[in-house]
């Protein structure tokens, strides 16, 4: 009896042993499935969506944050080659949300980080208007 009571829990071990890369594999799979590929198609996509919000320039706290949304839902999907431009355009729109206007010093790190960011803002904005046919600077479409 004791035989054969080992020889069940031997084979319940077996089963538990080849469920377990079974259950790696889904859950890789469907973690895979639930990111967008940082395609130029899909930023594109996101760029359709966000442009209304992106198209204008933010005078308002609420219109501020609101734009770090756009930009940071933007950054979730930019493909490699522009992903080190649009995070610094991120974080230049991050840095401007929370700028204190009566600290100097707050004010001098968004100025800062916008002159260091021309570069990327550019070649951000250079890439756009080549692959989604938008000029992101003038917030208007420039080819069909």
């Amino acid at each position: 009896m004791e035989c054969h009571h080992l020889c069940i829990q031997s084979c319940e071990n077996v089963r538990v042993r080849r469920l377990i890369p079974l259950c790696i594999i889904v859950s890789i799979a469907v973690s895979a499935c639930a990111q967008t590929p940082r395609t130029g198609t899909n930023f594109c996509r996101q760029l359709a969506k966000e442009m209304p919000g992106i198209s204008v320039m933010p005078a308002t706290v609420d219109e501020v944050n609101a734009a770090v949304g756009h930009f940071t839902r933007l950054q979730k999907v930019a493909p490699l080659e522009i992903q080190q431009d649009w995070d610094a355009l991120t974080e230049l729109m991050t840095a401007a949300s929370q700028v204190k206007a009566d600290d100097a010093d707050s004010v001098q790190h968004v100025a800062d980080l916008a002159y260091a960011s021309e570069a990327h803002s550019k070649a951000a904005s250079d890439w756009v208007k080549a692959t989604c046919g938008v000029d992101i600077s003038l917030g208007v479409q420039v080819t069909p």
